[in-house]
């Protein structure tokens, strides 16, 4: 990840107020951007699995009632139950790494374990800690700035880019889980969803702190401060490669990260 995070030893430029492009609608994104909606796209999914495989098992059920009929064999067949009750109500509290092997078992068959399984953002949450801010880096080598998760946990402080979940989310990217979403979320619903924000959580990156200051000293420090100071706070961000300003927003009340 040093070639994201290179900004924080790069030498900025000198001269006022060079120009940043896009900034206004990174901004927007930031401060508004809905996170990627997990816990009710595993709601949907799951419930919807539920009775699909009922109504399944009562298309079996009666297949074989028939055939054991039409076979002199009253009792029918013994089908095992292929159905687990994985509860549609405790989706929301669902933690990847206690989840019994029945409900693997049931994600996995459903082809939607990539929800909670490694790199989804439940379990980035539980790895680097909840996120607590949004932070926007820029450099002059990137074509727009770019927004950052602020996660704290107990493994200290990481900074995680946010990129668009129809590019880094699995479940876009694989064709059988793209036709379980598309059984149980609609067209529109469907692309609203590959439009939310999604951690890259292959480019996290550890830092040694992300501290407050105020904007004067982001003027000093860096020549784009203008063009974000008026709808964020700076902030100095330390680690291994140096320091650098970012620019802090919270995270939308309705959004998860």
């Amino acid at each position: 990840m040093t070639a994201v995070l290179s900004c924080l030893n790069h030498q900025q430029p000198t001269g006022a107020n060079p120009r940043v492009p896009y900034v206004q609608e990174v901004l927007h994104l930031a401060r508004h951007g809905y996170s990627f909606q997990t816990r009710e796209v595993l709601q949907r999914i799951v419930m919807g699995e539920q009775q699909r495989i009922k109504e399944e098992q009562m298309l079996w059920r009666v297949g074989g009632t028939i055939l054991g009929l039409c076979l002199g064999m009253g009792d029918g067949l013994q089908l095992t139950d292929l159905f687990i009750g994985m509860s549609g109500g405790a989706i929301a509290s669902l933690a990847h790494e206690t989840m019994s092997h029945e409900d693997r078992q049931f994600l996995e068959r459903c082809q939607a374990l990539w929800l909670v399984g490694n790199n989804s953002p439940v379990e980035l949450a539980q790895r680097l800690g909840p996120a607590r801010s949004r932070i926007l880096l820029h450099d002059p080598d990137w074509e727009t700035p770019v927004v950052f998760n602020h996660h704290q946990g107990h493994r200290g402080d990481h900074l995680v880019p946010l990129g668009n979940a129809g590019n880094l989310a699995a479940g876009f990217a694989d064709p059988q889980s793209l036709e379980v979403l598309q059984r149980h979320i609609g067209g529109e619903d469907l692309q609203t969803l590959q439009g939310q924000l999604y951690p890259n959580a292959s480019h996290a990156v550890a830092v040694d702190r992300v501290t407050p200051i105020s904007q004067l000293d982001a003027l000093e420090l860096d020549p784009y401060a203008p063009a974000f100071l008026a709808q964020s706070r700076p902030v100095r961000i330390q680690n291994a490669y140096g320091t650098s300003v970012g620019y802090q927003v919270p995270i939308p009340a309705q959004s998860d990260f």
